[in-house]
């Protein structure tokens, strides 16, 4: 399995919808996700992606800290579509670092299973996720179980050639103004597809804040052991086409 943070260090002034814009604080966030990533040690490779052509100077450090802990990390740094980013949102943006990966990173190549994290954000069980997740299956989370209208985008896991296939383009038909984020994108052409999409087996410990809202992410651990038994159950899954009509 390949994990692939997107992440967007040296935004453009331009881009209204970003709270944090601050280069230097954004560099110093993803870093300390990468770092908590890395010190977790899932089984996993690490692509870190990102689409402000930063450069990859500033992630050596972390290129060397994964190499102490027996794992890889691959940093990937381009100068994305700014204009279309501005124009369609912040998803479009994520869909095409997705897009950079799967078509140049080197320990993508060979890998048939991807998970995806928004940069920035820490999974603190992302370990025991890795190990419990299977290998065939399309994972994706619902905000909670009384909002399943769109899955959640900030962590999701598949195998590639099921992101190649249904997937991969979708980030461009995003239009935040017109209130078509990638999270219903993402939703539509699972439900188009008629893929059966299970939620993750261990609910994600997700801690961070979000660079788009401001919104801090934490997490009650008595809370998340009770979302960990009803995950059992695909509660937090959504129902698919396919699944509707049998």
């Amino acid at each position: 399995m390949v994990i692939v943070v997107t992440g967007t260090v040296a935004p453009r002034s331009d881009q209204r919808s970003l709270k944090l814009v601050e280069t230097e604080e954004r560099l110093w966030q993803y870093k300390n996700a990468l770092e908590k990533l890395i010190l977790a040690e899932p089984n996993a490779k690490i692509v870190f992606a990102e689409n402000s052509g930063y450069g990859k100077d500033g992630f050596e450090d972390m290129v060397r800290l994964a190499s102490e802990h027996s794992m890889k990390l691959e940093v990937l740094s381009f100068s994305g579509n700014h204009e279309a980013v501005v124009n369609q949102g912040k998803g479009y943006g994520e869909g095409e670092i997705l897009q950079y990966v799967l078509e140049n990173s080197q320990l993508v190549k060979g890998e048939k299973n991807l998970l995806k994290i928004t940069g920035r954000l820490t999974v603190d069980n992302i370990a025991k996720i890795v190990r419990c997740i299977r290998s065939d299956r399309v994972y994706f989370n619902v905000p909670n179980i009384h909002r399943k209208e769109f899955y959640d985008t900030r962590m999701y896991a598949m195998p590639v050639d099921v992101f190649k296939n249904f997937f991969k383009e979708e980030y461009k038909k995003v239009h935040d103004s017109n209130g078509y984020f990638l999270e219903l994108a993402y939703t539509d052409a699972a439900l188009r597809n008629g893929l059966h999409v299970y939620n993750f087996p261990s609910y994600p410990r997700i801690v961070g804040v979000s660079g788009s809202s401001g919104t801090k992410y934490e997490y009650t651990e008595w809370k998340s052991k009770i979302r960990d038994f009803i995950s059992l159950f695909n509660i937090y899954g959504k129902t698919t086409r396919r699944e509707q009509s049998e």
